[in-house]
């Protein structure tokens, strides 16, 4: 698919002004820019965060209440339960509420529902078993801002809810004791932005500013879970954001929590724990067993403190992770064979399968988006329902897209990027039809052409070794702060082949002015046969090291290439 390339206008001035105040290079100064750090003080906030550049938790609505009311249980000696998501997020942020609760000396349980037997938040089953075991409140984490039913449920067994979420707010809110969600927050605000996860922590830090202690050791010890949800969550990795990610991968690496150490070595990473690493090692394994079984096992390997245990646990965790991949292959071996028949410009791809494993749709549902350039829909049917996953481009809000069709939904959730519902097997034929309307009548041909946003152009002589490593000062990736794409025009191919498995990475030598540089381009195999040596090509890539025999040399990992001047 062929990308249009979108040069970031530099800005000469501001960037001048901040490479001499914070001595980093012009270069650096313009990605800055880019990822709209315009000030000195915030420029300075994002390449060095700290703990004391995170928000006062109490700015953040009803937390304060809430804070009370967990409180209160120590008092009364009640029970409190934490009811968490399956997720990496919910995980994480239900195991930082736990081991807080426990640090206060409260008596706590926790609850993940059962993905597939349960579906995701509150259920009304579920409340009626929590209030049966004698509980009188109930935290929940990463979810239940869409929990009418549920906590009028709840309230009428004389339960008690507080949600702590990140979810969108609904047109409809829960009648919960409190309601613990930054959205709520009135105004601009980082908070906002904050993942499951970020917002447990944030009330981690609440409970314990209400209780009047000062125990900055125990709450900096929750930053490794609140990083790996954050993370995990694909929330923007700027502002707030960005200091509990990069406090949180500083502990992680660590491996102070025993569960985090034995996963890293389960999943063979030995080294440095990078941003990658949690998003394509870590956390694929915690999410495989709410995905494949039951996200219990997840949280019990960050509680547990017994070695032999979180060995176990890390093991079941890489195996369970193992099935979902085979299972995901062969689902997605299926949707892109069917995809052969779907017609021509589609603004948005909906497929149903019977027996499509629901916990693993969603991965393939990213796969349909990379490759077609448009959202995905994919519904597993399994005991006569049917269970989606959704997945968008940048752009187009697919939570919008789907809410136009949420009195078709048994249960529905999700923000703009990703989105859950469960569906009766008879209503999908209305919701493709629907959801085909729909999308044709809100995304433009516009919307969906394939962008490459560029943050500046590079001529050869300074494509450096020390600028490689420089830019490592911009970490971590991820969502709001992507890795930096630059571009140089003109270059001369040296030499090229295919390579990996069915030649599908290009290995290539580009050429300029007397410099030459080595670069792989992953997935631009079939490149190989179309590159003419005569000709001269604009290159679009991420800048970045490479450690081979011990020799460290700099290498272009490409991301589209064209021939010059068209």
């Amino acid at each position: 698919m062929d990308k249009i390339w979108q040069l970031v206008k530099p800005v000469p001035v501001l960037a001048e002004k901040l490479s001499q105040s914070l001595s980093v290079s012009l270069i650096i100064a313009q990605v800055l820019l880019n990822r709209g750090v315009k000030t000195l003080p915030e420029a300075e906030v994002f390449l060095k965060p700290t703990l004391k550049n995170l928000r006062n938790p109490f700015e953040i609505p009803n937390i304060v209440k809430a804070a009370e009311r967990v409180l209160l249980a120590k008092e009364k000696g009640e029970k409190v339960l934490i009811y968490g998501d399956y997720d990496v997020d919910g995980v994480t942020g239900t195991t930082i509420l736990v081991q807080t609760l426990r640090h206060l000396g409260i008596e706590v349980a926790y609850y993940i529902p059962d993905r597939y037997g349960e579906g995701y938040s509150l259920s009304i089953e579920a409340v009626k078993k929590i209030a049966d075991s004698g509980v009188k409140l109930i935290v929940t984490v990463d979810c239940g801002i869409a929990s009418v039913k549920e906590v009028d449920e709840a309230n009428r067994l004389g339960l008690e809810v507080v949600v702590t979420d990140h979810h969108n707010i609904p047109q409809q809110l829960p009648n919960a004791y409190a309601l613990v969600n930054p959205k709520l927050i009135p105004n601009e605000q980082p908070s906002k932005y904050l993942s499951g996860s970020g917002v447990a922590f944030k009330f981690a830090w609440a409970l314990l500013k209400v209780a009047k202690l000062k125990d900055v050791e125990f709450l900096t010890s929750l930053l490794d879970l609140a990083a790996l949800g954050t993370f995990s969550d694909v929330v923007p990795l700027n502002e707030e954001n960005r200091v509990i990610a990069v406090g949180g991968l500083k502990l992680i690496n660590e491996r102070k929590r025993l569960g985090i150490k034995a996963l890293a070595e389960a999943s063979s990473l030995k080294d440095q724990i990078t941003e990658n690493q949690i998003y394509f090692g870590l956390a694929p394994r915690i999410n495989a067993a709410g995905r494949i079984e039951h996200a219990s096992k997840s949280v019990e390997l960050f509680l547990s403190e017994d070695a032999d245990e979180v060995q176990a646990l890390a093991a079941e965790l890489n195996k369970i992770n193992t099935r979902r991949q085979g299972i995901g292959k062969d689902i997605r071996e299926e949707v892109f064979e069917r995809l052969k028949d779907q017609p021509a410009g589609a603004k948005v791809v909906v497929l149903e399968g019977e027996g499509w494993h629901p916990g693993v749709i969603g991965i393939v549902a990213s796969r349909v988006v990379d490759q077609l350039g448009c959202p995905a829909v994919l519904i597993g049917i399994n005991d006569g329902v049917g269970r989606g996953s959704a997945r968008s481009i940048g752009g187009v809000n697919i939570y919008a897209l789907l809410d136009s069709c949420r009195d078709l939904f048994l249960d529905f959730g999700g923000h703009e990027g990703a989105a859950g519902f469960e569906v009766a097997v008879d209503k999908i034929p209305e919701l493709k039809k629907r959801l085909q309307e729909k999308a044709a009548e809100l995304i433009s041909d516009e919307d969906l052409k394939a962008r490459l946003l560029i943050d500046a152009e590079l001529e050869a002589k300074v494509i450096t070794m020390s600028l490689a490593k420089e830019l490592s000062v911009l970490g971590p990736y991820g969502e709001g702060n992507r890795v930096p794409i630059f571009v140089t025009k003109g270059m001369k191919i040296e030499s090229m082949r295919a390579v990996g498995a069915d030649g599908r990475h290009l290995k290539a030598k580009f050429a300029k002015e007397g410099n030459s540089f080595d670069s792989i381009g992953f997935g631009l195999g079939e490149k190989a046969a179309e590159l003419n040596y005569n000709n001269m090509y604009d290159i679009a890539y991420r800048l970045e090291t490479n450690l081979w025999n011990g020799f460290e040399s700099v290498q272009l990992s490409l991301v589209d290439i064209k021939e010059a001047n068209k």
